[in-house]
């Protein structure tokens, strides 16, 4: 139990030092500098690198533990990133708002999610508000 609470602590430790890194160094090296359009290159980056931090932080303070189950089953590990190969790789000639769907439904019932406002939400609604932020917002093209 020691050991678990302790490897958390040090995950926590290097995410808040990833985010750092992404927030001070990576970001502003890799995203354009822009000065039009109220929601700026960055912005959205940089936000998720204080998400990821604030996550580290908790792991910091607060470690779970060990929360592993009892088996790992290899064969869905392996189908659910085939799937995601599959899926980025039909992204390329089919785009995103053909394949994001239906991707996403597979994957949240890898995930075993069963419940139908669940999926319709996952396989509809995180697509959606990815294209919105991406295309709309951020003025981006998806594949």
């Amino acid at each position: 139990m020691m050991q678990a609470k302790t490897s958390d602590r040090l995950l926590g430790l290097c995410l808040i030092l990833l985010a750092v890194a992404f927030f001070v160094s990576i970001i502003p090296w890799q995203a354009q500098a822009a000065d039009y359009g109220w929601l700026k290159p960055r912005t959205l980056p940089r936000i998720l690198a204080v998400v990821l931090g604030l996550c580290g932080l908790a792991l910091l303070i607060r470690p779970p533990g060990d929360v592993r189950p009892g088996r790992f089953y290899w064969a869905r590990a392996m189908l659910f990133a085939g799937v995601l190969v599959l899926g980025l790789a039909a992204m390329s000639w089919l785009g995103f708002v053909l394949v994001a769907p239906p991707m996403a439904l597979v994957l949240m019932w890898l995930a075993h999610e069963r419940r139908p406002l669940w999926l319709v939400l996952g396989a509809a609604g995180m697509p959606a508000a990815i294209w919105f932020t991406v295309a709309v917002l951020l003025d981006r093209p998806l594949p």
